[in-house]
């Protein structure tokens, strides 16, 4: 869902000059850290404020309705995650499709220049913008010249012999490779929403769990399955067991997200968590009851807890 149209383009301070980029952002990833850091170097350097200009919703979505792109980070968690990196500001445009119909000059003029007071472009080694991307590197050279910009290209991030992209991000969590994904991210995946009241069944096999409704769409990146996940509480990483998928041994076909953290005796509900999903350990299997499920989720937490035990310090497991 887009966001509010009174929240995505921010009131600049007069006077205020920036240095800015621009780009969907999905994911945040290493490619885009290396971006934003180009971004703060030619901010300082040249004494101006550093801006990321993005899009919701995601120019997929509207071009491309039935491509099914599920994105890694939602536009709120895609915000907070660019507030991470120390950005001055950032202005979230609403994309349709008569917005896709701007040209790249006139987007320079109208927004880039108009709105935004921009003195400087960073973009990324195979950005383009503007009506039919033809806002490319060429083109901007140009612009540039015209309209007295200095351009600053960012070259990519290459991890395994690849750029870094957000496609093969997606790729690797559709295939759950968490640690191949948490590589090009440059941090573990996380999937946000909040605890909600579930059936209660956890409890009644010994396996007590939060029930998350999720706030992002990025969870459908993930196949269904059993996976070794976290959730900082209160400044503590506690590990836990994660369910996502049906519930087939009981005849349940919705897809559910429940987390089990190990040794946890608090009260979650309503709170907002951001899990953190570190390894898949199975996928989801259908068993002949109650009893064998309970203990292929014992083994589920042993095979867990050895696989923390291998991340070392920073997980709090006294399993």
């Amino acid at each position: 869902m887009a966001l509010d149209k009174s929240q995505v383009i921010p009131e600049l301070p007069s006077g205020v000059k920036t240095a800015v980029t621009v780009g969907t952002f999905d994911g945040v990833h290493e490619g885009h850290l290396a971006i934003l850091e180009q971004l703060h170097q030619a901010a300082d350097s040249r004494g101006l404020r550093s801006m990321v200009i993005t899009f919701d919703p995601h120019p997929r979505h509207v071009l491309q309705p039935d491509s099914d792109i599920r994105l890694l980070t939602a536009t709120r968690a895609k915000l907070r995650l660019l507030a991470e990196t120390g950005i001055d500001y950032t202005a979230v445009l609403a994309f349709s499709r008569e917005f896709s119909q701007v040209s790249a000059e006139r987007f320079v003029i109208d927004y880039l220049i108009g709105r935004f007071n921009m003195n400087c472009l960073v973009m990324g080694y195979d950005h383009a913008f503007g009506k039919d991307r033809a806002g490319g590197e060429g083109v901007l050279a140009e612009l540039s010249k015209v309209y007295a910009f200095d351009l600053i290209k960012v070259p990519p991030v290459i991890r395994q012999d690849a750029p870094v992209s957000s496609t093969r991000i997606r790729r690797a969590l559709a295939q759950g490779d968490m640690q191949q994904a948490a590589g090009l991210l440059g941090r573990l995946y996380t999937i946000g929403g909040t605890v909600v009241t579930g059936a209660g069944r956890g409890r009644k096999l010994g396996h007590p769990t939060a029930n998350i409704r999720s706030s992002e769409r990025g969870r459908e990146v993930i196949p269904h399955g059993i996976y070794a996940a976290a959730v900082d509480l209160d400044g503590v990483m506690m590990p836990g067991a994660l369910h996502y998928g049906p519930r087939p041994t009981f005849d349940e076909q919705d897809s559910t997200m429940e987390l089990n953290l190990f040794d946890y005796q608090g009260d979650l509900y309503g709170r907002e968590l951001e899990v953190a999903v570190v390894e898949k350990i199975r996928p989801i299997l259908s068993f002949s009851g109650a009893e064998e499920l309970t203990q292929q989720m014992d083994e589920d937490d042993k095979t867990i807890k050895s696989a923390f035990e291998r991340l070392g310090p920073g997980f709090n497991s006294t399993g």
